[in-house]
């Protein structure tokens, strides 16, 4: 460790090849590699998409869906889900009612972000052209990106917009300019109002602008501006919600989800009303109790991991929810959503706190094997596996009639059954090669822009995994632009060992 860190601080301004560079817009078109990879990745997908739309004619609605469609119809201010979608679907909307072009317009925004990853990667260190092929392969004619771009969610725009984000990290590190910081908080603050998990990207911001070799009022303006927009957002956020709902409240859905995973732990913990708060968080656990108490055997062993407490009518957590509406006479379901968040998010806190052990035994440890190996989910089976969709997206898109059709209701889940498995093999391969390139980092001779890039992806992994295994329980399509990330960076580290072994044997 110790030679590390000397062998860090000698090279940490010594970045230079001492070699002219070509601009970036020169690499990319004026290079016929280059523009060779932009034709085809042209072609490729326009070709995909076309042929994906005589096979897919509408796009994939679930439950969330309907939720964004409603929110931008009505132009809400807040929503159950973070309203940033919802405002892009309406920003649409005043151009074209039509589905193919909205769902095309979230496949190029996946691509964009594909593409100038792949080209920045390309531009900075220096890749074997058979690694090339692999990394422009994997991301340009990735079906995944297909199936969650047909989704009308926000996932396949925050997976772009990410992916682009997370290539400005790269140029940070690798080419820093002032300029380059307004559009690093403008993404990430996008990326914010599309999903609140976006709330932990800050923190792989501050690991780029630390490794980057700047100066320090660079790297603290840096943090100012991805830090002091989001924490402004969080405020007003707090201050409409209350303003609509009477709760001060940032995230009511976050509250939900964290009872919804407290709830695994708790057939196997003992809970009394004297370690509770609150009078209401009392209530709510006898609320609870009651349900674990008159499960029937029928439905046991309790499930190891789930969102059926977040949704089931039955489940405690909806059952609360009507009842406190009803006893605090709440006008409105979506403003006894709210009212009861914070009561959620104090009974999840403290149990949490009382039982470290049992939430992660029952929780994060199963959580743990879904990230390893994460589910399909709704990418499974197209539109829910029903014909019709509801009459919010007959009217936004201005459908003739409620049915819709496929190829295949089911075909997406065999398509897509080998990627899980390709997140575990990445996982692996970018951990066990990043330990073995880092560990013997003098002997690669590694360029320093490559060694902090590298550092950057690795805390990237490392922050991505704890939040996601705390989050919430892990679905792929939540994991698709680190898979990205982690596929590129598994193919650096090879060309690294590759090269190096190449220039022994040359020797």
């Amino acid at each position: 460790m110790t030679k590390l860190l000397s062998w860090f601080k000698r090279h940490k301004n010594n970045n230079s090849t001492g070699e002219p560079t070509p601009t970036f817009s020169h690499f990319l078109f004026k290079n016929t590699v280059n523009k060779r990879y932009l034709l085809i990745a042209l072609a490729g997908i326009l070709l995909q998409f076309v042929i994906f739309k005589i096979c897919y004619p509408f796009p994939d609605f679930f439950s969330d869906s309907y939720t964004y469609i409603n929110a931008a119809a009505h132009h809400h201010v807040i929503s159950v889900r973070p309203i940033g979608y919802s405002r892009f679907l309406e920003l649409i909307h005043l151009m074209t009612t039509s589905d193919t072009a909205l769902i095309f317009i979230q496949y190029l925004v996946v691509q964009t972000g594909v593409l100038l990853l792949f080209f920045s990667v390309r531009y900075f260190f220096p890749l074997h052209k058979t690694i090339s092929h692999v990394l422009f392969a994997i991301g340009v004619f990735n079906p995944l990106a297909l199936y969650i771009s047909n989704y009308v969610s926000s996932d396949a725009l925050f997976v772009g917009l990410a992916i682009i984000w997370f290539t400005q990290l790269l140029w940070i590190i690798n080419r820093p300019r002032w300029i380059q910081l307004l559009p690093l908080a403008g993404l990430l603050f996008l990326l914010f109002t599309l999903r609140f998990a976006a709330l932990y990207l800050p923190a792989i911001a501050l690991l780029a602008l630390l490794f980057c070799a700047c100066n320090w009022l660079f790297k603290l303006t840096g943090i100012a501006f991805t830090v002091l927009p989001i924490f402004i957002e969080i405020q007003r956020i707090r201050y409409i919600t209350k303003k609509e709902t009477g709760t001060a409240i940032f995230s009511a859905f976050g509250s939900w989800m964290s009872v919804n995973n407290v709830l695994h732990m708790y057939p196997y913990i003992k809970v009394q009303d004297a370690d509770l708060p609150s009078a209401d968080c009392k209530a709510f656990n006898r609320v609870v109790k009651q349900y674990f108490d008159t499960m029937p055997v029928s439905e046991r062993p309790y499930p190891s991991l789930t969102f059926y407490y977040l949704w089931a009518g039955t489940a405690p957590l909806k059952t609360y929810h009507h009842s406190f509406q009803i006893q605090k006479k709440i006008n409105g379901y979506f403003n006894a959503w709210h009212a009861v968040a914070p009561i959620y998010s104090q009974y999840s806190n403290r149990l949490i706190r009382q039982h470290p052990v049992a939430f992660a035994q029952y929780y994060l440890w199963p959580n743990v094997k879904w990230y390893g190996l994460p589910k399909l989910e709704s990418l499974c089976i197209y539109n829910t596996g029903i014909n019709t969709v509801d009459s919010t997206a007959i009217k936004w898109f201005k459908y003739k009639s409620d049915q819709v059709r496929s190829v295949n209701k089911t075909i997406q889940g065999t398509i897509l059954q080998p990627m899980p498995y390709w997140f575990l093999l990445v996982n692996i391969a970018f951990c066990t090669l990043l330990v073995m390139v880092i560990a013997r980092v003098k002997r690669y001779s590694l360029p320093f822009g490559l060694f902090r890039t590298l550092l950057l992806a690795g805390g990237f992994w490392i922050i991505n995994f704890c939040f996601s295994i705390y989050a919430a329980p892990i679905v792929l399509r939540f994991q698709f632009f680190p898979m990205i990330v982690y596929s590129t960076f598994s193919l650096v580290l090879i060309n690294i060992l590759f090269t190096r072994r190449h220039h022994a044997v040359s020797q």
